[in-house]
């Protein structure tokens, strides 16, 4: 969109440099004086240029970033087994990094939800509110059965080892869950059922890609909770 600003940038944090992606009005009159940065969570195997049909919507008049996690992307690689905390502490310190004005709201779409519930539980007064689309919120006996595939190595190891149901009923922030007619749509619903603060949309019409394929009736959901 010709009225928005891109640009990318990298950021240090604990984990090493952290790559990102910004989309913000270029007239920035246009961001509210109490809109957060809205920070945006990758699925697994992606990058933040996952978001590149949707994060322009979202940006109509807040700054959104897209972080790279550790391994992913152009991001710095993990010198060690990941998790799920790990991406979650290379995320808040990219929002340090950045100097971000108050607490941000996260969104999360398929791993990237757990990372944002992380955040939420171990820096909540920096977190605003959660928006989680499509969450893989699999109880322990799924869990380990996943475990089991061939192709479930690295980051997926750190999602299908997160103990979503310990996790999920901890949470304190309101949030926002959209299931789109994916795989996931049970699983989205058990994990708006365990949060305490959440409310649940359903989209039977957006099909895979969600992202690309419900862009705009996903961003005007989101639009209409943040704002």
């Amino acid at each position: 969109m010709s009225d928005l600003r891109v640009i990318r940038g990298a950021s240090p944090s604990r984990h090493g440099g952290i790559h990102w992606y910004e989309w913000k009005p270029k007239d920035e009159a246009r961001i509210g004086p109490e809109a957060p940065d809205l920070l945006l969570l990758h699925p697994l195997p992606r990058d933040g240029a996952y978001f590149n049909t949707i994060a322009p919507l979202l940006a109509a008049g807040r700054t959104v970033i897209a972080a790279e996690y550790p391994g992913y992307g152009k991001s710095d690689p993990l010198h060690e087994a990941p998790t799920i905390r790990k991406y979650a502490e290379a995320m808040i310190d990219t929002l340090r990094a950045r100097d971000t004005h108050g607490r941000a709201d996260l969104l999360g779409f398929h791993e990237g939800c757990l990372v944002a519930t992380e955040m939420a539980l171990n820096w909540s007064d920096e977190v605003h509110r959660l928006i989680q689309v499509d969450v893989p919120y699999f109880s322990e006996p799924v869990r380990n059965e996943m475990l089991e595939n061939d192709w479930v190595k690295g980051g997926f190891v750190a999602a299908f080892t997160y103990p979503c149901e310990n996790r999920y009923p901890a949470l304190r922030h309101e949030s926002l869950v959209l299931a789109t007619d994916s795989d996931l749509l049970e699983p989205s619903r058990a994990a708006a059922a365990a949060i305490r603060d959440s409310r649940l949309l359903e989209f039977p019409d957006v099909h895979e890609p969600a992202l690309e394929n419900g862009a705009v009736p996903l961003s005007a959901a989101a639009l209409e909770f943040l704002d």
